[in-house]
């Protein structure tokens, strides 16, 4: 039988709740906070953010010891790792040294989190990220405050390619504090591009042009590194975040970019006013396995 999940992302200055059972959507909401409490994703002052949480939950059955929670992307770094394959025992002090050498965030300030991709030839593939402990610690802090239980973490592009459910793409993501784009390939996220922006540097259109540059110079990137399987013209680019809730700010970025700009359709019961593009990373937390 399916368990009640909450999810929590956490974005900029705005903290979006999900709960779901199973594949229904059970109840959403969402809050705008100043940025003395909480800025780019980072917590500042978790007591209040606890507050503002709680506030989101109401007193409808929801749950408190399940929840999943975002990491934001552009506080973090990930990388495809290649290493020779070594014994289990020594794969995890492998790993971090070869993350520190390739890696820009300092280990000693980071959590570092991977996962072996693929193991052939001698050779591993590791998906590794690394994320300040400061961004960690606070989120923790938080649930605790609010007397939630957390479960998981995911970083937030992560949790954008799991709720698109398309193994080759790439997802645009705009919010109020930020941009990103995530290609995907084979299902894995091969680049990870995440940029901090405020609201008040430019209006949706120049945002939209910012956004479509960095979409460009990702697959231009990738191509030039696979140069015998470029990036498959019919591949679709998935809208997410808040910016790209409207078919209008949709349709300046399908303007800008040679591919298809839809939606996500993850397979679940979604009530006809539900915004998927502001909450795709909360449904994308809610698949994750825990």
């Amino acid at each position: 039988m399916a368990k009640k999940v909450g999810t929590i992302d956490f974005d900029g200055r705005t903290v979006r709740l999900l709960v779901t059972k199973g594949d229904e959507i059970l109840h959403w909401a969402s809050a705008t906070v100043s940025g003395e409490l909480m800025n780019q994703g980072l917590i500042l002052k978790p007591d209040e953010i606890a507050g503002e949480i709680l506030g989101l939950l109401g007193s409808n059955g929801n749950p408190r010891r399940r929840f999943v929670t975002s990491l934001t992307g552009h506080r973090a770094a990930s990388r495809v790792l290649t290493l020779p394959k070594v014994k289990s025992k020594f794969l995890n002090e492998a790993v971090r040294r070869k993350a520190k050498q390739e890696m820009p965030l300092p280990m000693d300030e980071t959590y570092l989190s991977w996962k072996v991709i693929e193991a052939a030839n001698g050779q591993m593939r590791v998906y590794a990220f690394a994320v300040p402990r400061i961004v960690i610690d606070r989120q923790v802090e938080t649930l605790k405050a609010a007397k939630l239980k957390l479960r998981a973490m995911d970083l937030k592009p992560l949790a954008l390619a799991r709720v698109v459910e398309d193994p080759n793409c790439i997802i645009a993501n705009l919010e109020d504090q930020s941009a990103g784009v995530v290609l995907v390939v084979n299902g894995t996220p091969e680049i990870i591009r995440s940029v901090p922006q405020t609201a008040e540097e430019a209006g949706p259109e120049e945002r939209v042009e910012k956004l479509a540059q960095e979409l460009s110079r990702t697959v231009q990137f990738y191509d030039e590194g696979h140069r015998e399987y470029p990036l498959d013209p019919d591949t679709k680019v998935y809208a997410t975040g808040l910016l790209l809730e409207g078919e209008n700010i949709r349709a300046l970025l399908a303007a800008r970019t040679p591919y298809e700009v839809v939606l996500p359709a993850p397979s679940m019961q979604f009530p006809e006013e539900f915004p998927i593009a502001s909450f795709s990373a909360n449904l994308g937390l809610a698949k994750k396995r825990i």
